[in-house]
């Protein structure tokens, strides 16, 4: 059996004459025109969200009165996209603007009072993109300014005494999108001033900026969301802002897809704001010189280089430490000395793919934990910290329930590790720590071609609630071979009759171990276009491979029975051809106490917490070893030199056989091995030389074999 760490989700339908149709319908896409091909006139009012005709009059009163405005942002993507449309469009209006932007190192996420006291000698009017709905204290220190807040993260129990708040998540909101990111409320705030002034077309060019801070902030790319992405792209494609146009050329990319801003142009603006000034990224979309755009693009490029080496270097030290000492945790809790604010959480989002666990990953600096958190679906983050900081422990936190920060003086850290860990494992069931995998259809392999393909694409902008489509696809393993430069990649060729078709599945080459030319398998994996030397070729990226359901289904079962019955003895025979076998413990213990031998009656079907079972002659055969059985295994490992072997590698050979025939040879001394994830890891060992009939496990298990 393959080894398979997700409970993959389908519907089983097999009806693949409309693949796209039938995605838009189980994602619930009830206006299909409207999802496939948005316009302006499905964006909605902006005057639905609640203060909004305060937010857009007090700010034509600083137009009309000449006052002098401050823009608040923020260092991530979202922010700095949001800090860019507002200071373009007020300055267009005539209005005296500037922005601030906090260092993420020195003055740490959302407002802080030493800035709003340093802005109010100069501004009188404060507007918050992306950040100010936890900055109760703040805004309250300084009452000489009014500050309208936009945000769309978490509202608290208390909301800021702010001049007015335009937050869509606000409770007395009824505006038709919860989910706008920063950007995206940013730009109805835009949307709203401009249809009061007559002047909505001007506004539209925006839309390029907001579609890479809508993406890059991982909201759900659906209703509103979608529209503003969809037109943002095509605004794209042609972008009148320099800036953008740098970056772009920099990549050097030319499609416009979901995957292309949040892989590769939204990490580069989020580099600078990681490592060093976030402001740099603000002067580069708002840029009207094309030489300083392009010395600005470049920089980025190289920042995010720097970013990248930095951030492996912390997630290895924070692996090392998961493997040595929280692999048995539930909630995973890191922390370093020195470890760089803005790529720890990146690093907490790596270790969630991998470990599938909510974590936090904390830097000290100066005598203050800042921590960046990252979750699963099914437990909110969010919720978890407002219990602890009800307990006192928080300096301060924010976010949402999959991503929020945080901050702890240093002297609190081990007791909120301990009480955060202890508190909300219990409620990590199995179902919430098991990750999902979607299968948004099942489809043959002769559906994997450009037509479909292009079909699916019709679906971008692709992103959290509009996923790439994951087909599933079943077929007998034609080729497989470990590539790349350190053969860390897989390549499968699987076919179904004449038809073929190519997977590639990057960082996966340890299924090579577990999989052989003639398997049957099942391949969860998203369509990719390879195109070399003017041809075109699709192929299956590759997500996740199991067993079909028939062999992952007796593995399953062989693996239970060694289990619970490791050391089978026959009972009794219900028939000519089924037997009764249970632990010899059990036996053993049965006849010390007297009792009575029926278990054949009492129990004629599996009962592993009885520990017995019954079986057919052709089953049993497949648990119990022969010589040659054990021939053929040694020989394996004899001529493995990796020394790692799958439990599956023996064409025929059950897991029960495979791993009593190791016992047999560990107790002989022929070898030493452990197991990790359904792989062996053994080592022969230089024992004199015996026979099988001097392991007592051996002789046991001969004594199970139908007249032997």
């Amino acid at each position: 059996m393959i080894p398979n760490k997700y409970e993959w989700i389908t519907d089983n339908t097999k009806d693949t004459t409309d693949i796209l149709g039938h995605i838009l319908d189980t994602r619930n896409i009830l206006d299909k025109d409207k999802f496939l091909s948005p316009t302006i006139k499905h964006l909605y009012d902006p005057y639905l969200l609640a203060d909004m005709s305060t937010a857009v009059e007090r700010i034509l009163i600083a137009k009309d009165k000449g006052e002098h405005v401050t823009i608040y942002g923020d260092y991530d993507v979202d922010g700095i996209t949001s800090t860019s449309i507002l200071y373009m469009f007020l300055k267009s209006l005539g209005i005296q603007v500037d922005y601030y932007i906090p260092d993420r190192i020195s003055e740490g996420y959302g407002i802080n009072i030493s800035a709003l006291k340093n802005i109010a000698k100069t501004s009188s009017l404060v507007i918050t993109v992306d950040t100010g709905i936890a900055a109760v204290k703040e805004i309250e220190a300084v009452k000489e300014l009014d500050v309208i807040v936009t945000d769309h993260h978490e509202c608290q129990e208390v909301l800021p005494n702010a001049y007015c708040i335009i937050n869509p998540k606000r409770p007395d909101c009824q505006y038709p999108c919860e989910v706008l990111a920063g950007v995206g409320v940013t730009f109805k705030l835009i949307q709203a001033i401009a249809m009061k002034l007559d002047i909505v077309d001007t506004i539209w060019k925006y839309l390029d900026i907001v579609a890479i801070g809508t993406i890059a902030d991982l909201v759900p790319l659906v209703d509103e969301n979608r529209t503003l992405t969809w037109l943002g792209f095509r605004k794209m494609e042609n972008t009148t802002h320099i800036g953008v146009k740098a970056l772009l050329d920099v990549i050097g990319k030319s499609k416009i897809t979901a995957s292309l801003i949040g892989f590769q142009v939204a990490p580069r603006i989020n580099a600078i704001g990681r490592l060093g000034d976030a402001k740099i990224g603000v002067e580069l979309l708002t840029c009207t010189d094309a030489v300083r755009a392009e010395e600005i693009a470049k920089f980025l490029d190289e920042e995010n280089t720097t970013r990248k080496e930095m951030e492996k270097q912390i997630f290895l030290a924070a692996e090392a430490y998961i493997d040595n000492n929280l692999l048995d945790r539930d909630v995973i809790v890191v922390a370093g000395e020195g470890w760089h604010h803005g790529v720890i959480g990146i690093v907490a989002s790596k270790i969630v793919s991998k470990y599938y666990k909510p974590t936090i990953v904390f830097t000290l600096e100066d005598g203050v934990y800042t921590g960046s958190a990252r979750s699963v679906t099914g437990f909110s983050m969010f919720d978890a910290l407002v219990e602890e900081d009800k307990k006192g422990l928080l300096l301060r936190f924010g976010g949402h329930d999959m991503a929020a920060g945080l901050s702890i003086e240093q002297h609190n850290f081990e007791t909120f590790r301990n009480e955060f860990v202890n508190s909300n494992e219990h409620k990590l069931t199995q179902e919430i720590l098991t990750p999902k995998m979607k299968i948004d259809a099942v489809a043959n392999i002769l559906d994997i071609n450009l037509e479909l393909y292009n079909e699916l694409e019709k679906l971008e902008p692709l992103g959290m609630s509009n996923p790439t489509p994951k087909l599933e696809v079943s077929g007998t393993v034609k080729e497989i071979m470990a590539m790349g430069k350190d053969m860390s990649h897989l390549k499968i060729s699987i076919c179904e009759g004449a038809q073929v078709v190519d997977t590639v599945g990057f960082g996966q080459a340890e299924y090579i171990h577990h999989i052989a030319k003639g398997d049957n398998i099942v391949i969860a994996g998203t369509l990719d276009r390879n195109e070399w030397k003017n041809k075109v070729k699709i192929q299956l990226h590759i997500k996740a491979i199991k067993s079909t359901d028939d062999v992952e289904s007796q593995s399953k079962r062989f693996l239970e029975l060694y289990k619970n019955i490791k050391n089978p003895i026959i009972v009794e025979k219900s028939s000519a051809t089924e037997y009764f076998i249970t632990e010899k413990e059990i036996l053993e213990k049965q006849h010390s106490e007297k009792n009575s031998n029926t278990f054949g009656t009492q129990y004629p079907k599996i009962c592993y917490n009885n520990k017995t079972y019954v079986c057919g002659t052709n089953e049993l055969l497949q648990m119990i070893p022969t010589h040659d059985d054990c021939k053929i295994l040694y020989r394996h490992l004899r001529d493995n030199r990796r020394g790692v072997i799958s439990l599956n590698k023996i064409q025929n050979m059950t897991e029960y056989k495979f791993l009593q025939i190791l016992d047999i040879f560990a107790e002989l001394q022929f070898i030493s091995y452990k197991i990790k994830d359904s792989l062996v890891y053994f080592k022969i060992n230089q024992a004199p030389k015996t026979t099988l009939e001097n392991s007592q496990r051996f002789v046991l298990l001969q004594q199970c074999i139908p007249n032997n």
